[in-house]
């Protein structure tokens, strides 16, 4: 199956001073850098990132599409990234503001379940639409449900044919629990040094 792989750059972080998330530095390397890098290593069929603002992305060398309908949060960045996917048959999306995904992680979602409507997580705190896999054939109903201001992915995807990764599945390919790690306040920021700074 050919899959992409897409950053949903998203918007500016109001807790940490309108900051663009993905370009925090954790480790020594924008969260962009290592994303992208994982990326690329997972040898997704092509790697993109949804954004509205392209400039902080140019010396990156990578391809930014913007949302088609600016302000519908996540599903908005879901339809971007199924618009953009060409001729693969599902995208991976990762949240930009995740600095450790796990390598094992990324390479179940991009191969796991080929006739699946989506391949998520589903860990002790809930699902994680923003680290998962959906299916091309999706983009009508993603736009039907932006276009209703039906926005809750997570509601999407309990009427989906889903192959969840949980329990002992989900903790052997993130033993260290650290890949839904997200950035929104200065805290979370220190957190994400200590825990780059232990090889997280």
């Amino acid at each position: 199956m050919k899959v992409a792989g897409a950053i949903i750059a998203g918007g500016p972080a109001t807790r940490l001073a309108g900051a663009a998330k993905p370009f925090l530095t954790v480790g020594g390397r924008t969260i962009a850098a290592r994303q992208l890098a994982l990326l690329h290593a997972a040898g997704f069929a092509r790697v993109f990132v949804v954004a509205n603002d392209p400039a902080p992305w140019a010396a990156l060398a990578v391809d930014v599409v913007p949302d088609r309908i600016v302000g519908q949060g996540p599903m908005g960045g879901i339809q971007a990234a199924l618009a953009a996917s060409g001729d693969c048959e599902a995208v991976v999306c990762v949240a930009g503001d995740l600095p450790f995904v796990a390598p094992a992680l990324l390479a179940a979602l991009r191969d796991r379940a080929p006739g699946a409507d989506a391949v998520a997580p589903r860990a002790a705190g809930g699902i994680e639409p923003l680290c998962a896999r959906y299916a091309r054939g999706l983009l009508a109903a993603v736009e039907a449900r932006v276009r209703a201001g039906e926005l809750a992915v997570h509601a999407m995807l309990e009427g989906l044919a889903v192959d969840w990764i949980e329990g002992a599945d989900l903790a052997a390919l993130d033993p260290d629990g650290c890949s839904f790690f997200n950035i929104n306040t200065p805290e979370d920021l220190r957190r994400a040094e200590e825990l780059a700074g232990r090889g997280a």
